[in-house]
């Protein structure tokens, strides 16, 4: 039982391993583009950073995505149901959270007390694994014959992501209100201690295999930071992309070739 845990845990870590790969392109293009060098068009910098910077609003999606993927094989179909899970999932909280919490939709929204972050596209993707390995196959009467195999899986994969939002916006707040916390305590209060302790235990979970399932919540999940366009950013290595001089602890950086001498201190790529 244990070595079956174990082997999960470290496919899960490479299944994170393909939305990571993305954060070099995007950090360059939101690196570039927001730092405004004066020899690149205006309209050239502002199409880079949005760019850069709808793949970090994204993340969430891609992990969904990248998780899904990793426990089934690359089949496509799987990543065709954890996007229906997941949007599915996201909309289903907005209108319960609401209910259980009985406060107005914006207040929820604004202090994100149904924001799941990239945690809530781990679960989708998981949704959609498991739905995926357990129903491709599946027969349906005649009638229903289009339906069957792999076709059925985005729909019990939308399904089960109903009864998802439903539990999690019961759960989640509370989880969300912590991890809030432990956010503004990590990256501003007392970054020392807390990126020391993440350090520590990154570096002993490197053997195992299992340090990319402990980077994402602190890579992509802690601090908040606004940019001037008012987009927002979460995680670390997004707030360090987009800026943030507070942010960019969690990783360890290459220099991209004469670009921080060329004056873009953002423009670094993430050695995860």
């Amino acid at each position: 039982m244990f070595k079956n845990a174990f082997a999960n845990l470290q496919k899960v870590g490479k299944s994170l391993m393909l939305p990571v790969s993305v954060l070099p392109i995007a950090g360059i293009l939101l690196g570039v583009g927001s730092a405004n060098f004066s020899w690149l068009p205006v309209v050239v910098s502002h199409v880079m950073a949005e760019a850069g910077g709808s793949v970090f609003a994204n993340m969430p999606l891609i992990f969904a995505i990248g998780v899904a993927l990793g426990f089934t094989n690359n089949d496509g179909v799987s990543a065709l149901a954890s996007v229906v899970a997941y949007g599915i999932m996201v909309k289903t909280m907005a209108v319960v959270a609401p209910l259980v919490l009985h406060l107005p939709a914006e207040e929820i929204a604004a202090k994100h007390l149904a924001d799941t972050g990239v945690l809530g596209g781990i679960i989708s993707g998981a949704i959609a694994a498991y739905m995926f390995n357990r129903f491709y196959r599946i027969k349906l009467p005649e009638y229903l014959g289009f339906f069957a195999g792999k076709r059925f899986v985005p729909i019990i994969s939308g399904l089960a992501a109903i009864f998802t939002g439903v539990v999690l916006s019961f759960i989640w707040p509370p989880i969300g209100t912590a991890i809030q916390t432990f956010s503004q305590w990590a990256a501003y209060q007392n970054p020392v201690v807390a990126f020391g302790i993440y350090g520590f235990i990154e570096r002993c979970l490197v053997p195992f295999g299992l340090h990319h399932i402990w980077n994402v919540p602190f890579q992509m999940q802690i601090g908040e930071y606004t940019n001037a366009a008012g987009q927002v950013f979460h995680g670390d290595i997004p707030r360090y992309m987009a800026g943030d001089p507070t942010a960019g602890k969690t990783v360890r950086w290459l220099p991209v070739q004469n670009v921080r001498s060329a004056g873009c201190g953002n423009c670094y790529l993430a050695l995860c």
